[in-house]
């Protein structure tokens, strides 16, 4: 369907200008209702952006003579809320003036699922005139009335319209308005924008992704929503009353994989919008477009090192703790159990950072090194090094904020004394304007090839294939963690090993509950116990690994070491033990139990059941034991395996 966004937006500019009093509140009215069901504030929003300093997401032809040259804009207007902007058409073709030739504005709650949806005007249609680069912030006024188009005229207009000509004014009798592509949830996961919706970690980062519009939003059930819409049933009579309607009709079955979190609303039957005088490369695409390249309602790909994968679970700000860690995003992110056993690479970066460092790549670095961060530089002692092994000589760089990199520094080329230091404090001028860098690049040489490896900019808690973990207390006073965005790599297929927290089910209220099953140390023959469960401890991960004989073995992530049993008698102590397949005292049974998610877990030398222990000084801390299985179904011996 070809139809002129230009001709549209025209008829709406001119209007725009002759609008009573009343139609500017509209607007206002409208960013209220916004800042009240998002939970922002007005000046949380910045007053002015510029497209320019956006990410380029398509380029037909790689180059800015294209008339395809979009942009994305991403600002955090706080810990639950994100703003996007898609500036279209920017600084194209050299007969154009330089500018835009649309700009689309959506504010998102990942709290709630509330959207609010924002179009400039365009205030003079002629075939090569542009808007400008610069945008004005919707909660500021009156600038933002002059600016963008007031509700209505959004809901009449923009993707508005069934209607094939390029010319004249919208049809408005069968609107498909912006939820029309904006169906499976906030974001369109198209091929050629997941890659840059993934450096600014807007593909996994808690947003509704089924759009269930059969169900009111509510703070435990955060569904998509369009502000201002009534019920999908039951519209009401503002300008965006059935938005949540329209995006139900266009909803595709949610398919029963979990891939479903990158569906498209396959029942949408919008197609390209085209500029006057131009129908050769449209300005959106039509979502017919994406849904052609899909196997069902599933977006591709499904490979390792998809763009699909990236995860951005926490931030830094709510308890002053970054963790992103996999078990911890196994159960809320439905991306993850359905491509990845158990990872053995991570790879993470700050958002809206394209540097990516990966604990593969740091354990390439040639020595062991005491810092290698954005905040203390590099740090290398021959004292560290096995069999008298000297230092390499290193040269190091730094990312700053803004994306941009320093030069290299090479502080340290002294090869007689105790090591190899490239510290931030020993640079003569300080990096990124005395701000921290967001990460760091060490180069060496290694037989006479030159090498680099890329480092965080935070001093990191954790960093392994099993997850991230920062905390804001050990950046230094008054500095926070950045907030990264992760990808679980190299995996171990589901069908070989599963990575796991275990828990016991077990509730004596208020002071017994919520016991996983946790490594005490990690020395050989360390105890196990019941433990409150911390996202902080690898120590309550477990690698659950099956045998070709059917059952299974159990080693916890943090020291390596295998769940096994002392010895065959009943209240056995159970404990982390070094790696031996022969030892049936190491291997276990998962019993299902019939009607319940729970399962039992019977040890193959003892045949009996890991079973919780009554606590004793610490009610936070309860001993593990294998024991007899009780006729009662005690539930100190059922176990949820999440």
């Amino acid at each position: 369907m070809n139809r002129s966004i230009l001709g549209w937006l025209g008829a709406i500019g001119i209007l725009g200008f002759a609008q009573s009093a009343q139609a500017v509140s509209e607007l206002q009215t409208y960013v209220e209702q916004c800042q009240s069901e998002l939970h922002f504030n007005a000046s949380d929003v910045p007053a002015t952006m510029d497209c320019n300093t956006g990410v380029r997401f398509a380029d037909s032809t790689g180059n800015r003579l294209s008339a395809i040259n979009d942009y994305l804009i991403y600002k955090k207007v706080n810990d639950t809320v994100d703003l996007t902007v898609a500036c279209r058409w920017l600084n194209n073709k050299t007969s154009y003036a330089t500018g835009a030739i649309s700009i689309e504005m959506l504010i998102h709650s990942r709290q709630n699922g509330s959207t609010c949806f924002f179009s400039a005007k365009v205030t003079n249609p002629q075939p090569n005139v542009q808007m400008s680069t610069t945008i004005v912030s919707p909660t500021v006024f009156p600038n933002a009335d002059a600016y963008w188009l007031q509700p209505l005229d959004l809901t009449n207009t923009i993707l508005g319209s069934s209607k094939t000509s390029t010319t004249g004014p919208a049809d408005t009798t069968d609107p498909l308005k912006c939820v029309g592509c904006h169906s499976q949830g906030p974001y369109i996961a198209s091929a050629r924008i997941a890659p840059y919706l993934a450096r600014f970690g807007l593909l996994n980062d808690g947003h509704d992704t089924f759009a269930d519009m059969t169900a009111l939003p509510s703070p435990t059930v955060p569904h998509y929503h369009a502000v201002g819409s009534g019920r999908y049933d039951a519209p009401n009579a503002s300008s965006f009353g059935n938005w949540d309607g329209i995006v139900y009709g266009n909803l595709g079955t949610p398919p029963a994989s979990c891939q479903g979190c990158h569906a498209l609303g396959s029942k949408s039957t919008v197609g390209n919008l085209y500029p006057i005088g131009n129908n050769s490369e449209a300005i959106l695409p039509s979502l017919k477009t994406d849904i052609a390249q899909l196997t069902g309602t599933l977006m591709p790909p499904i490979a390792d090192d998809s763009e699909y994968h990236w995860i951005n679970r926490d931030y830094p700000a709510s308890d002053g703790m970054e963790i992103e860690t996999f078990t911890a995003s196994n159960n809320s992110f439905p991306v993850l159990p359905s491509y990845c056993g158990v990872p053995t690479n991570l790879e993470a970066h700050v958002v809206g950072s394209e540097a990516i460092f990966s604990t593969t790549e740091m354990s390439t670095l040639p020595d062991k090194l005491r810092s290698f961060t954005g905040r203390d530089g590099l740090n290398c002692f021959n004292s560290d090094q096995p069999a008298g092994k000297k230092c390499a000589d290193y040269s190091v760089r730094y990312q700053c904020s803004d994306g941009s990199w320093t030069v290299f520094y090479n502080n340290d080329q002294n090869s007689t004394d105790d090591g190899d230091h490239e510290t931030i404090s020993s640079l003569a001028l300080y990096t990124c304007g005395g701000v921290a860098p967001i990460a760091i690049q060490a180069q060496f040489t290694v037989n006479s090839v030159v090498k680099q490896v890329t480092g965080p900019g935070d001093r990191l808690q954790q960093f392994a294939p099993s997850g991230l973990i920062c905390k804001n207390a050990d950046q230094g006073t008054g500095q926070s963690c950045s907030n990264y965005v992760v990808r679980y790599r190299a995996c171990r297929p589901k069908s070989d090993a599963t990575l796991v927290k275990v828990k016991n089910q077990w509730v004596n209220p208020p002071t017994f509950t919520n016991r996983f099953l946790t490594t005490t140390n990690n020395v050989n023959n360390a105890e196990i116990r019941g433990q409150a469960e911390n996202a902080q401890y690898p120590s309550q991960d477990w690698i659950v690994e099956k045998m070709a004989n059917g059952n299974v073995r159990m080693k916890d992530v943090w020291s390596g070491k295998y769940l096994t049993v002392t010895n065959n008698n009943d209240l056995a102590a159970v404990v982390a033990r070094d790696s031996d397949t022969a030892l049936t005292a190491q291997q276990w049974v998962i019993e299902t139990i019939s009607g319940s998610a729970d399962v039992r877990l019977k040890n193959v030398a003892s045949a009996r059941y890991l079973t919780v222990g009554n606590y004793t000084t610490d009610p936070y801390y309860a001993p593990i034991y294998s024991q007899s299985l009780s006729s009662q179904n005690w539930t100190s011996q059922r176990w949820l395996v999440q």
